[in-house]
């Protein structure tokens, strides 16, 4: 990005505010705050390395809000390492960091634009506790001398013997050539602990498929992720909960990407752009996955106790499989059909005097339509009364429910709960609530 010859910039010198009026003028006379997004200052803490108070960052979103009280007027802004012996070290790596701003202070409230630069227009967040703007200061680089630590400078006087791209803010007080009043203030911030970056994110199961992770949804665990940059890619494997993590990244643009298998889809973007500093750690967002196609097709009860559902029971054995759900009869005495005959007859009969019973009858339907293949666990229901859940989550509620409580009569005050999970079934079984 080039910026307009030396003399305009020479000129600006010049057209600094007149501040004279004031009793005395130095360096910091205008505070400069280091905020987030929203205008709301850095916590500090005494830097025993600089022997100065530091404002922490955890990533690079460091955001330069002005003093309220500060004139109007234009600034030039610029991020080094923090003073030593040798001399500052100018750390801003671009004409959108290194720039001239104009600061317009409307009561208090700071406006800024960038009237020097050639067609770039300013990041801005919220002004100091969200009032006017505040100026985005990345990117910048690190000095390896002093890794993660930083200053933030403006002011309104400057030196340009380094030449029109580098000016030197001359410090607080009398300008040696106008006389005025001279503007200089600076900040140190530091951005993690020094101890270089670690990426991380996690994969989850997106069982309704809105592409954000709800309340219940579980990682997904054993996915391949890929950290990729322009000279090559290394990769890891989700954990247990879904998380993964890459340690000590060095400095550099990469995509992190997830390998998705055929038996899925993935219900959020499959790879997101992250930008590694060297100091903080990055935190990727979530990827989300579902199985690719779900069968959702339920048979009722009356397919089930019909001959063609009960030589599928038969045919893959699931009369063995039916006491674990602990279902009643309409005593509430559990049930373990031991032939067809049985089934049918305990399916036929429903009655509801023992919600239990007729709970029992819905969920065993339910039941052989997941293992007949005709219904996946990971199906979801948006029911008028439970709401959104998995198969899954409505028969785990169903079979605890029926081994809680048996026999539900007419004055049982486990009835009601047992009716609602009753009809969520039955309207599942007759494919009513899929969504």
């Amino acid at each position: 990005m080039i910026r307009n010859a030396l003399l305009p910039l020479a000129a600006l010198a010049a057209l600094t505010p007149t501040l004279a009026a004031q009793q005395f003028c130095t360096d910091n006379q205008y505070k400069l705050y280091l905020t987030d997004a929203d205008g709301n200052p850095a916590p500090t803490f005494f830097d025993p390395v600089t022997n100065e108070t530091t404002f922490q960052f955890d990533n690079e979103q460091v955001y330069l809000a002005f003093d309220p009280s500060l004139p109007s007027g234009t600034y030039y802004v610029h991020v080094t390492d923090p003073i030593n012996f040798l001399g500052d070290v100018v750390l801003s790596t671009n004409d959108p960091m290194d720039r001239f701003v104009q600061v317009d202070n409307n009561n208090g409230e700071i406006a800024i634009s960038l009237p020097f630069s050639s067609g770039t227009t300013p990041v801005l967040g919220k002004g100091l506790n969200g009032v006017g703007e505040s100026l985005l200061l990345q990117p910048f680089t690190t000095n390896p001398n002093e890794p993660c630590r930083f200053k933030a400078w403006f002011g309104d006087a400057w030196d340009l013997t380094n030449g029109p791209n580098n000016p030197y803010l001359l410090a607080g007080g009398l300008h040696p050539t106008t006389g005025l009043c001279a503007v200089r203030s600076y900040e140190a911030f530091r951005i993690g602990d020094g101890t270089g970056t670690d990426v991380s994110g996690s994969v989850f199961v997106d069982t309704d498929r809105d592409g954000e992770r709800d309340p219940g949804e579980v990682g997904a665990a054993g996915y391949e992720v890929h950290l990729v940059s322009p000279t090559g890619s290394i990769s890891t494997t989700t954990d247990n909960d879904g998380n993964y993590r890459f340690v000590d990244v060095v400095k550099d643009d990469y995509n992190v990407e997830i390998t998705v298998p055929s038996t899925h889809i993935a219900t959020t973007a499959s790879s997101f752009e992250i930008e590694v500093c060297g100091c903080a750690d990055v935190a990727v967002s979530e990827f989300g996955v579902a199985t690719a196609m779900l069968a959702c097709e339920a048979k009722s009860c009356r397919y089930w106790r019909h001959w063609r559902g009960l030589r599928k029971v038969r045919d893959l054995n699931l009369l063995p499989t039916l006491p674990a759900l602990g279902i009643v009869d309409a005593c509430g005495r559990r049930v373990a059909p031991a032939n067809l005959c049985q089934l049918r007859r305990w399916m036929r009969c429903c009655w509801s005097w023992n919600m239990a019973y007729s709970l029992s009858i819905q969920l065993a339907t339910m039941h052989f339509n997941v293992q007949a293949g005709y219904v996946d666990v990971n199906c979801v229901i948006n029911d008028p009364c439970l709401g959104v859940m998995t198969i899954d989550q409505l028969m785990q509620q169903a079979t605890m429910s029926i081994w809680a409580h048996p026999y539900t009569g007419w004055c049982s005050p486990h009835r009601h709960d047992q009716a609602k999970l009753r009809n969520a079934l039955s309207r599942a079984n007759r494919n009513r609530i899929w969504m």
